[in-house]
């Protein structure tokens, strides 16, 4: 699964999952979707700290500890989305009713935000999902070629950065190359964060069939190159799970 922070965690297709209509209202109404988007990631953000802040001890180590890891440890779950997907339809519902006070959208609005209010108490009955050591989505790798004596073909590449205990954080961006007979592929990736200490590189012919290739990690300094084919190992990973889940009792008495 994803961290939070690694990047937005719904998209307009998920918006579309719940109104099919919701790209003809934003055109018709002049909404930019992909800002509404990231207006509701910031208002779960908000969310999600003051619940941890409020969990978090008295003393001054523990606060000061959350005030600067903020939601960076917290992993996007099934509920988290949902909850995201109904704030951003209530966003828009909102704006498209006060852009010119279209009753057709208010109906609209009212009901996304009772399900945003609804989705966020069972997200955090069912808990915050949060991990010990968290991993960064990693950065697209660099793509080059080499002479060498492998056929050529077009790939697709995503790396993933590994921790110390052997976790994986989200997948890269995908990154293509074309290469012709006679060269091989040659991946190589960047600066990675401190408690980084390896990493994954997973290829394939096509975004659907990307699987790993190195046989052991690859050092922080390392590069990879294709030998003469793909090996067929293990798929390609969506990140980190959730190492503990902090759940909210009040609000589960409440329920």
């Amino acid at each position: 699964m994803a961290l939070f922070s690694d990047g937005p965690i719904s998209d307009t297709a998920d918006l579309q999952r719940y109104e099919n209509a919701i790209l003809n209202v934003a055109t018709q109404e002049s909404i930019d979707l992909g800002a509404k988007l990231m207006l509701a990631q910031g208002d779960l953000a908000n969310e999600l700290l003051l619940f941890l802040l409020r969990r978090s001890s008295l003393r001054d180590y523990s606060l000061g500890f959350r005030r600067l890891q903020g939601v960076k440890d917290v992993v996007v779950t099934d509920p988290m989305r949902q909850w995201h997907v109904h704030r951003t339809l209530s966003l828009v519902y909102r704006d498209a009713y006060n852009n010119q006070l279209n009753e057709r959208y208010q109906g609209k609005w009212a009901e996304y935000e009772a399900l945003a209010k609804a989705s966020e108490r069972t997200y955090f009955q069912i808990g915050v999902g949060l991990v010990a050591d968290p991993v960064p989505k990693a950065a697209t790798p660099t793509l080059s070629s080499v002479e060498g004596t492998a056929a050529g073909g077009v790939f697709y590449v995503a790396v993933t950065w590994v921790n110390a205990s052997g976790q994986e954080g989200a997948p890269s961006d995908f990154a293509p190359l074309v290469t012709t007979n006679g060269q091989q592929l040659l991946v190589t990736v960047g600066m990675m964060p401190q408690n980084v200490t390896s990493w994954n590189v997973y290829v394939g012919t096509s975004l659907a069939t990307l699987n790993l290739q190195n046989q052991g990690p690859l050092g922080t300094s390392s590069s990879w190159t294709m030998s003469s084919g793909l090996n067929p190992g293990a798929p390609l990973p969506d990140g980190q799970q959730p190492t503990w889940f902090a759940v909210d009792h009040r609000v589960m008495e409440r329920g």
